[in-house]
C-alpha cells in the first residue's frame, strides 16, 4: 500500500516557527508552545509529504492529561502558496494512513475513544466523509437499468464486478473504481444528478480522483454534463438555468471554476475559499 514519505525538517526563521506551530495547534506563549487546553505542551513534529508534491506537511502530536480520553492529540499543518501556515486538522485521539488517496491526499483513520472514523481531503482540509445524500424525489420515469444506466452515460464499462472509465488503470494500489458518490438535484428542476467518481495516480497523477456529472432527463434517461480531474465542489453561485458553478479542487491552494453557459461547463475563474485567486 502506498504511504506518505518521510520530508527532511525545512529551514524557517524563527517567525515562521511561531506561525507554524500556531497553525499546528500550538501558538507560543512566553517562549513556550501551549496546547488546545491552556497547558504548556512539547508537541512532536514529524514532516510528512501528505499529497506527493515533494513539499512537506507537518504532523504535530502531543500527549498527556489534557487530552481525554485518549491521552493523546494530533494535527495536521500545510504551507500555502502565500508562504503561511495553515491547520488541515486537529483532534484528541491518534491518527495513521490507510494507503488509499483521494484528490491526491492520502486517506487516514481517525481513532478516538475506541472508535475508528475514515478521514479524506476535501479540497480545504481533512473531514470525516458525510453519508451520501438521497436523491430528490422524481416524477419523472426512472432511467431503465437503474444504477447501470448512470455508469453507462458517464463513459463506464463494467469490468467483472467493477464499473471501470476508458483510463483502463492496470490494477495500481492507489486504483479505486467507479463510483456513484452523490445523487442530488443540482439545478431544481426536480430531476436527479448523480457525481461518479474514480480513484488511483496512474489515471489522475497527483489529484488521485476523477469525477463525471450527469443528469436525468425528462424521458428518464442520464445525460454526461462535464467531467475532470479532481474533486467537484458545488457552489452557491450559479450559470444558466440555476446550474451550480463548480470549483475543481486537488492539490494546491487556486482552483479553478467552472460555470455552465447553456451548453457546457465551461472554465469561468479560480478562486480559493471564495475569494479570487491566480
Amino acid at each position: 500500500m502506498a504511504s506518505p514519505t518521510f520530508a527532511q525538517t525545512p529551514q524557517i526563521s524563527r517567525a515562521e516557527a511561531a506561525q507554524l506551530y500556531a497553525a499546528g495547534g500550538f501558538p507560543i506563549v512566553k517562549n513556550q508552545p501551549t496546547g488546545p487546553c491552556g497547558a504548556p505542551a512539547k508537541p512532536t513534529i514529524t514532516f510528512v509529504d501528505m499529497n506527493a508534491d515533494k513539499r512537506p506537511e507537518a504532523l504535530f502530536i502531543d500527549r498527556g492529561q489534557c487530552y481525554l480520553p485518549d491521552r493523546a492529540w494530533f494535527s495536521i499543518a500545510a504551507k500555502g502558496a502565500d508562504g503561511k501556515w495553515r491547520q488541515l486538522i486537529g483532534q484528541n485521539g491518534t491518527v495513521k494512513t490507510i494507503g488509499t488517496m483521494t484528490g491526491g491526499w492520502f486517506d487516514l483513520q481517525w481513532t478516538s475513544n475506541g472508535k475508528a472514523q475514515p478521514l479524506r481531503y476535501d479540497g480545504t482540509g481533512y473531514t470525516v466523509p458525510k453519508p451520501l445524500k438521497a436523491a430528490t424525489p422524481s416524477k419523472t420515469p426512472v432511467a431503465a437499468g437503474g444504477d447501470a444506466a448512470i455508469y453507462r452515460a458517464a463513459g463506464f464499462t463494467k469490468r467483472g464486478n467493477q464499473w471501470r472509465s476508458d483510463c483502463d488503470d492496470p490494477d495500481t494500489l492507489s486504483y479505486s473504481p467507479g463510483t456513484i458518490e452523490s445523487r442530488s438535484d443540482l439545478n431544481g428542476d426536480g430531476r436527479p444528478e448523480a457525481v461518479v467518481t474514480e480513484g488511483g495516480t496512474y489515471c489522475y497523477g497527483n489529484t488521485g480522483t476523477g469525477f463525471w456529472l450527469v443528469s436525468q432527463q425528462a424521458d428518464g434517461s442520464w445525460k454526461l454534463m462535464t467531467s475532470s480531474h479532481g474533486i467537484p465542489q458545488f457552489l452557491k453561485t450559479k450559470g444558466v438555468d440555476g446550474w451550480p458553478d463548480i470549483q475543481i479542487g486537488g492539490p494546491g491552494f487556486c482552483f479553478p471554476v467552472s460555470r455552465w453557459n447553456g451548453k457546457a461547463y465551461v472554465s469561468h475563474r479560480r478562486e480559493y475559499e471564495g475569494k479570487p485567486c491566480k
